[in-house]
């Protein structure tokens, strides 16, 4: 009679523990897969970031270069104010310290350079294409020549800054 009992209990302890084994398979599968889901989105995130950050720091250098341009050619840039204002609040936020100190220096360095710049310009006369020189425009264009040199330099150390940010950042995105 044991013997009958015994052998009525293997194929209920069968189901039981197979029962077990595939709720564990499950619950197992189940936090692999979400663990693959969290990762896969961070790492979505993180290439997400690296193209932001990518184009606003093109888009600041673009903005800089432009400035330098329109000074140099005497143009006015309203709408250049407007988007390096904007620029600069985003690299605010969203860059780093290195670069928000770069950019500082820049700005101050870039004030300087485009005030005298514009100041040692021949002077318009009237609406015409007509332009007069003075002999006190030198004196703030031989200024504005000897501050350039440092202009472009501090651009090139903001340039180099940004390349190596975002070496790290893609380097963190193959890891």
């Amino acid at each position: 009679m044991e013997n009958t009992e015994s052998s009525s209990l293997i194929p209920l302890l069968t189901v039981f523990i197979s029962g077990i084994f595939g709720l564990i398979v499950a619950v197992v599968t189940w936090k692999l897969a979400n663990q693959r889901e969290n990762r896969k989105f961070k790492y979505e995130h993180k290439i997400s970031d690296y193209r932001e950050k990518k184009e606003l720091y093109i888009t600041l250098l673009a903005s800089l270069d432009k400035t330098i341009r329109l000074t140099e050619v005497d143009e006015d840039y309203p709408n250049l104010h407007e988007d390096l204002s904007l620029i600069s609040a985003r690299i605010r936020i969203f860059g780093s310290e290195n670069i928000n100190k770069k950019l500082f220096e820049i700005s101050e360095i870039l004030f300087e350079w485009s005030s005298e710049y514009k100041r040692g310009l021949p002077k318009k006369i009237g609406n015409a294409n007509l332009r007069m020189v003075s002999t006190l425009d030198t004196g703030h264009m031989e200024k504005a020549n000897k501050i350039f040199p440092a202009l472009k330099k501090e651009i090139n150390k903001l340039a180099e800054v940004i390349e190596d940010e975002l070496k790290e950042i893609k380097k963190d995105l193959i890891e």
